[in-house]
């Protein structure tokens, strides 16, 4: 049996269905749901397994650090949600009068009204959203827009739009030749391209659990590199940001509740932990940190990104046969395609009835394949395309 093929095994949903909509969400893998049953009935049956919960955060961070190529689990946060580690992020930031953010309009919409949120309290005085030209935002229009005012350039790795990827290294040179700190949206990223943060200039990278790592809602990631980490000021905290947490104790050996916390003082922690403001949603990162261990034992992503790039390239000459808008800057994707359709959400539909999953957009399809998806699979997404547009010619 194949690398493949073991994969799929371990991924129930393809016994049933077509799933290219790992843009939205990714298949639980039966590792995910296997080690959160675990989790579950241990606690069921011993009590709450705190000390193997607060293990196994550390062990999470330490494979997403190397999904990454993060030179450290402690530049990682554990965090809730992406959401959560970029306004966690964010408020540890000090940010000058007078400053400007520039911004991808290809990104996720919550970064965005993130930095609105900052604007509306005086906290930076613009936020510059670039044009897009045919799906992609050119390099000199972030040229033109980063100046020496610039705080913050944030820009997604892929844009969940087009699917763009997003020219990250040269991106972050333009912003730290103006001083900018560059910060990047990974959620359609990692787990299915190859990323080297040092090696792309990323001063943070945030990302949540549920789409290409395959791994449940509420548990995401935040990386920050060692520069920027030593600026963080957090606005606010709680009882796992400081630096007599309960990781730190636990991993000094230390019996965890025998010395008193003190409150009379706050030490925020040494390492990326001080955007960690409260318990984690440890249940979560039980599924997560068994799904990315799954990725990792396939080689993700440098094999996903060969393979699902076959597999993008087949549906866009598929597509261009029948005459379909692709709308997807081909040469620049990631393992995101869309396309152009009048009625997307009628086509959906259509598609779901005969147990292919993609995802309607506002006047196109967008259909996104991951490493354990297959050639077959997309020949028969073809083939009930075919189907449907001659049963409305």
């Amino acid at each position: 049996m194949g690398w493949l093929e073991e994969l799929r095994n371990r991924i129930e949903i393809t016994r049933r269905k077509v799933y290219l909509d790992n843009a939205g969400a990714g298949p639980l893998t039966k590792d995910a749901a296997e080690a959160v049953n675990n989790f579950l009935n241990l606690w069921q049956e011993e009590g709450e397994p705190w000390e193997l919960a607060l293990d196994h955060i550390v062990e999470a961070k330490r494979v997403f650090a190397q999904l990454i190529s993060a030179s450290s689990w402690r530049n990682i946060a554990a965090v809730p949600s992406a959401t959560y580690g970029l306004n966690a992020l964010l408020s540890a930031m000090e940010f000058k009068p007078g400053s400007n953010v520039v911004i991808s309009p290809l990104n996720f919409p919550t970064g965005v009204f993130s930095f609105h949120a900052l604007k509306s309290r005086g906290l930076i005085r613009e936020v510059r959203i670039a044009k897009s030209v045919n799906g992609y935002v050119p390099l000199e229009d972030y040229e033109r827009l980063i100046d020496d005012n610039t705080a913050v350039v944030f820009v997604d790795y892929v844009s969940w739009i087009t699917g763009y990827k997003e020219r990250i290294r040269e991106i972050s040179e333009i912003a730290h030749a103006r001083g900018a700190v560059f910060i990047s949206d990974a959620f359609h990223a990692v787990g299915v391209l190859p990323i080297d943060v040092a090696r792309d200039g990323v001063d943070a990278l945030i990302t949540g659990s549920y789409k290409w790592l395959l791994g449940p809602h509420g548990a995401g990631f935040v990386y920050v590199n060692d520069e920027l980490l030593s600026r963080l000021k957090p606005s606010f905290s709680g009882w796992m940001g400081i630096d007599d947490n309960q990781v730190s104790r636990r991993l000094r050996n230390e019996k965890l509740f025998k010395r008193p916390i003190d409150i009379n003082t706050y030490i925020p922690a040494r390492d990326a932990a001080r955007l960690e403001w409260g318990t984690w949603p440890i249940i979560a990162f039980e599924g997560t940190l068994a799904s990315m261990k799954l990725l990792l034992k396939y080689e993700v992503p440098h094999r996903f990104e060969e393979h699902t790039n076959k597999l993008i390239g087949r549906l866009a000459n598929s597509l261009g046969d029948l005459g379909l808008k692709v709308t997807t800057p081909l040469g620049s994707h990631s393992s995101i395609l869309t396309f152009e359709y009048s009625n997307p959400y009628d086509l959906a539909e259509f598609l779901s009835r005969n147990n292919i999953v993609v995802s309607p957009r506002p006047g196109t399809i967008r259909i996104s394949p991951h490493g354990y998806n297959t050639t077959d699979e997309i020949d028969k997404f073809i083939e009930v395309l075919k189907t449907y547009i001659k049963s409305r010619a």
